[in-house]
């Protein structure tokens, strides 16, 4: 079969990329091939016309027999979401889709949502509620007297910028413990941080401009990218971020937007040394017509160095804080310079608590382009948020740090002892782990095959393993979801949210797999 060139399609690889986790739940395999099939067309990632895979290929690159891949083609054209076409093989028919709904959220997390048993889940990095936070939560009172609460629901609660008292609590907050000066008209209150960077990109990024992210990246900002149709050029870093190829990326693409996560990145954890800071502030000065976005959602879980037994292991304590300094730290003024923050990971994910710092030029074009989807975030949660800011917020940090402090050690520990060809580095912050399956860097390209480096064909890449640890219900997430062009397939985030208990139950099950598909 030769398709016409330019022709719409999609790979066996690139399909069995999007199908994720398809063969976990119950049923026929031919059914549940289908039906994946059939969902990617319905979220819009197989659009009318696009022309499917052969059968034989398809069956290789999802590993069953092409029985089963014909039976799930001939399931699909029976329920009129395929066409075959004689000589030219089977293409999707049209369904109901937007151009909005179209985005790169990879089937694996949706089937996560939709069917997968989890008894110990790895790969959601979002801890507990903290217990000040909850206390607060389920007796407002506490935190709030009764002229407090009569404020917050005197007038029609609606604030589309944020609950006025809280942008000024954040304006100080931001100010005083993040070192950056910041007027109240700077801030804008978001629900939490995911909210945020989808507002800076539609709001600022036309469709066809580039955003230039760092590689591996927060796979929210590549779902947001690709829903806006803009390009994601990826900046790799994994083993550090070079300011002078940065530079260079800005030079040869001009992009819109360039979206960094300096501290604690997710997933690997690292920190950009301060001392190379100025000289990104020193890229935005140059080319003010870019937007350089901060991501300083991870960056108060500072959990310091492994702690090891023994004379000197390592510090029982530490000092809570921001540390390295923030881009805007550098440069408070500077209009291209925007930063991102969020309570959710220090107080509660539930709590749907974010911020944007920017220039108030840029927050008066955001909050416009965030009234389309909604008029503010709660109200009662933002002055809820405020006073725990202002009277705990050191407190619930510094908890929050020493229960993540001994959830990642442990993880640690338990990876080292059941998996030790696996290549873990501790990082010095965040809530996850960025781990190598056979402690050699894949940073490149492959499938997961011979050609990987550090992976080989028995026990496949990333992926097929963390499809393997879900039968055994323990979910990872493969290190390909992190990056622009599909890298890293030798590698899977790990989270250490979890209590300690179930991090080790994981880890052990994770050796059973591993050890099975040697």
């Amino acid at each position: 079969m030769t398709a016409p060139p330019g022709e719409p399609r999609i790979t066996a690889r690139a399909l069995s990329s999007l199908l994720g986790a398809w063969s976990i739940r119950g049923g026929p395999l031919y059914r549940l091939l289908a039906d994946s099939i059939a969902r990617l067309a319905d979220i819009g990632e197989l659009p009318a016309g696009v022309l499917l895979p052969p059968e034989r290929a398809l069956a290789e690159a999802v590993m069953v027999s092409r029985n089963t891949a014909t039976s799930a083609y001939q399931l699909l054209r029976d329920e009129g979401i395929a066409e075959t076409r004689h000589g030219s093989g089977t293409r999707m028919t049209a369904h109901r889709t937007t151009p909005a709904a179209v985005h790169r959220a990879d089937a694996f997390f949706a089937g996560l949502l939709e069917s997968a048993t989890i008894e110990v889940d790895l790969s959601l990095a979002a801890p507990d509620c903290a217990p000040a936070v909850a206390a607060a939560l389920g007796d407002p009172g506490s935190v709030l007297d009764a002229e407090a609460r009569r404020a917050v629901t005197a007038g029609s609660g609606y604030h589309l910028y944020g609950l006025p008292m809280f942008r000024a609590v954040l304006a100080d907050h931001v100010g005083g413990r993040c070192q950056v000066p910041t007027e109240v008209g700077q801030v804008l209150v978001t629900t939490g941080a995911q909210q945020a960077i989808d507002l800076l990109v539609r709001g600022l990024v036309l469709p066809g401009q580039a955003v230039v992210v760092e590689d591996p990246t927060f796979p929210g900002v590549l779902d947001a990218i690709h829903q806006a149709g803009a390009r994601a050029i990826q900046l790799p870093v994994e083993h550090g971020i070079d300011p002078e190829r940065l530079a260079w990326f800005v030079e040869t693409h001009r992009p819109a937007l360039i979206y960094l996560m300096l501290t604690h990145s997710n997933p690997t954890g690292r920190v950009v040394a301060e001392e190379l800071r100025p000289a990104i502030v020193e890229i935005a000065v140059a080319h003010p017509d870019t937007i350089v976005v901060e991501d300083l959602a991870l960056a108060e879980l500072a959990l310091g160095p492994e702690r090891r037994s023994g004379p000197g292991g390592g510090r029982e304590s530490w000092d809570v804080g921001l540390d390295p300094l923030q881009l805007a730290a550098f440069a408070p003024q500077l209009p291209n310079l925007v930063s991102v923050g969020s309570l959710s990971k220090v107080y509660w994910g539930g709590l749907r608590v974010g911020w944007i710092r920017a220039a108030p030029g840029i927050v008066r074009r955001l909050a416009a382009v965030r009234a389309v989807a909604d008029l503010g975030a709660p109200t009662l949660t933002q002055a809820i948020a405020a006073a725990l800011v202002v009277d705990s917020h050191k407190d619930i940090l510094r908890w929050r740090v020493e229960q993540l402090r001994e959830r990642r050690d442990a993880l640690v520990a338990a990876v080292r002892a059941l998996l030790p060809t696996w290549s873990v580095d501790v990082p010095a912050g965040g809530l996850s782990l960025w781990v190598n399956l056979r402690g050699v860097d894949d940073g490149g390209v492959g499938d997961g095959g011979v050609g990987d480096r550090g992976v080989t064909p028995d026990r496949g890449g990333g992926k097929d393993f963390a499809h393997a640890a879900l039968r055994r219900g323990v979910a990872v997430v493969p290190g390909h979801l992190f990056s622009v062009t599909d890298h890293h397939h030798g590698a899977l985030r790990i989270a250490y949210a979890r209590p300690v208990a179930e991090l080790d139950e994981g880890v052990r099950r994770l050796a059973e797999v591993w050890g099975e598909l040697g």
